[in-house]
C-alpha cells in the first residue's frame, strides 16, 4: 500500500506541475500574442499619471498665485499687476474682488461697468441690485423685482416702497408693499411701513 500511495501522489505532483507550466505556456504566449497592446496601455497609464500630477501642480500653483495676489490687493488696492493675476489665474476670484471693491465705493457709474463684465449670474444678479438700490432708480428697482430669479426681489419692492413714501406717494407704496407675502422673512419690516407711513 505504500508503494501505491508514492505512485499516486508522484501522479498527482506530476499533474499539478504540467498545469502549472501549461500555464505559463499560455501565459507566455498572450503575452506574445498582445505584446504591443500590453506596452501601449502601460505607457498610456504611465503617461496618464504624468498627465494628472502636472495639472494638479499647475492648478495649485495658480491657486498659491491667486492668493498672493488677492493678499496685495488686499493691501493695496491699486496694484495692477496683482489685478491682471488675479484676473489670469482665478477668473471667480476676480469678479468677486472687483464686485466687492465696487459696492465698497458706492459708485454707481462703477458698479454699472462691473455689472456688464461679470459673467458670473449671482454676481451680476447682486449687481444689478445694488446699481438701482444706490442710484435710487425706481424703475430699475421694479424693473429688478419683476425680472425672473430675481434673488433680492423682496429687497427690491421694499427699496421701491420706500422711494415711493419718500415722494409722498403713500398709497402707490402700500400697494407695491403688498407684492411681498406674509410668509417672507421681511413681512415684518413691511407691517412696520405700513403703521409708521400713513
Amino acid at each position: 500500500m505504500g508503494l501505491k500511495e508514492n505512485v499516486e501522489a508522484i501522479k498527482q505532483e506530476l499533474s499539478t506541475e504540467e498545469q502549472f507550466l501549461e500555464s505559463v505556456i499560455k501565459a507566455e504566449g498572450f503575452f506574445k500574442k498582445y505584446k504591443k497592446l500590453l506596452i501601449a496601455l502601460g505607457t498610456l497609464l504611465v503617461v496618464g499619471f504624468l498627465a494628472y500630477a502636472a495639472m494638479e501642480y499647475i492648478k495649485n500653483r495658480d491657486l498659491q498665485q491667486a492668493n498672493q495676489a488677492l493678499a496685495l490687493l488686499q493691501s493695496n488696492p491699486e496694484d495692477q499687476a496683482a489685478l491682471d493675476t488675479l484676473k489670469s489665474k482665478k477668473p471667480e476670484l476676480y469678479e468677486l474682488y472687483i464686485f466687492s471693491q465696487a459696492v465698497k465705493s458706492s459708485d454707481v457709474a462703477k458698479l454699472q461697468k462691473v455689472e456688464k463684465e461679470l459673467k458670473d449670474p449671482v454676481l451680476k444678479d447682486l449687481a444689478t441690485f445694488q446699481s438701482a438700490a444706490l442710484s435710487q432708480d425706481s424703475e430699475g428697482l421694479q424693473g429688478y423685482a419683476e425680472k425672473q430669479g430675481a434673488m433680492l426681489r423682496e429687497v427690491s419692492i421694499l427699496d421701491d416702497a420706500f422711494l415711493l413714501f419718500e415722494e409722498g406717494k403713500n398709497k402707490e407704496a402700500r400697494e407695491m408693499l403688498k407684492q411681498i407675502p406674509v410668509t417672507s422673512s421681511l413681512y415684518q419690516v413691511v407691517q412696520n411701513f405700513m403703521h409708521y407711513q400713513k
